[in-house]
């Protein structure tokens, strides 16, 4: 039995799902594949079968956040990454974080860096750089120094923004608790995440190589939530939570700008 279990979020018929699921199964060490979706279709079903994969229909569709619980209520083993429909996984990923994981008992989550594959209207590329980049990596080298692991003012991390990429994220559930997605939140579920598991004992482990590449096009969940202002207004709630108003209004606004080059 594996240790660790890939749950796909499948939303509609992503043209890049196909590609995700290729990158899984090419693991260097084996993990459980599943999909699970508040969305079934027959491309998802077709899908399924033809790469010999458990499909999970979430009953209840009210928000990628419910849709989040549910997929990480269906992986019964003890790490569990909620994998992106649209990214692509290294080979070494699940291998380098069970591997980080198991050094620290107390890990509540696990986390590689990435990097970004932008579809534009002529090409796609790797991205390595970029201003979010820069404001992510130097909010994470402040926070972890030489260290790999947080256990102490895990809540630091968060107080300038969000620098943990959700699909490189993996959790162990046996020390969650009855820790759950916020449902208030329709695009930074992350961020909130990560402030909710703060507050809990336990440790963040960061595994500094980029071992995800996370698609960045104009369809994507998170364009359209900046495009539409929702992560902007989400993003000033969560400085709230941790810096007086008038603060938070204008960390809101200067973290805005790293959002410059997210949809292209």
């Amino acid at each position: 039995m594996t240790e660790h279990t890939f749950a796909v979020l499948a939303y509609k018929e992503s043209p890049f799902l196909e590609e995700c699921l290729e990158s899984l199964k090419k693991q260097t060490v084996p993990s459980e594949i599943i999909i699970c979706t508040s969305t079934p279709s027959v491309f998802l079903q077709d899908l399924a079968k033809k790469n010999g994969l458990q499909l999970f229909i979430n009953p209840r569709r009210s928000g990628i956040a419910n849709d989040w619980n549910f997929a990480l209520s269906q992986a019964k083993t003890e790490y569990v990454t909620l994998a992106h429909q649209d990214d692509k996984y290294s080979p070494e990923y699940a291998e380098e974080i069970i591997q980080a994981a198991q050094s620290r008992k107390d890990a509540l989550i696990i986390f590689s860096d990435y990097n970004e594959l932008v579809n534009d209207s002529r090409h796609t590329f790797i991205r390595n750089s970029s201003l979010n980049f820069f404001v992510k990596r130097t909010m994470l080298r402040l926070c972890f120094g030489n260290k790999n692991y947080r256990v102490d003012n895990k809540q630091r991390l968060l107080a300038f923004g969000n620098p943990i990429g959700c699909p490189a994220v993996t959790f162990q559930k046996e020390i969650l608790g009855d820790f759950k997605f916020d449902e208030n939140f329709s695009v930074n579920m992350d961020w909130k995440a990560w402030y909710d598991l703060a507050q809990k004992a336990g440790s963040f482990i960061w595994v500094k190589k980029a071992l995800v590449s996370h698609r960045i096009y104009a369809e994507s969940e998170t364009s359209h939530g900046i495009a539409e202002n929702r992560r902007q207004n989400e993003d000033k709630k969560i400085f709230e939570m941790i810096w007086p108003a008038f603060f938070a209004s204008i960390l809101a606004k200067i973290y805005s700008l790293s959002y410059t080059n997210n949809s292209h």
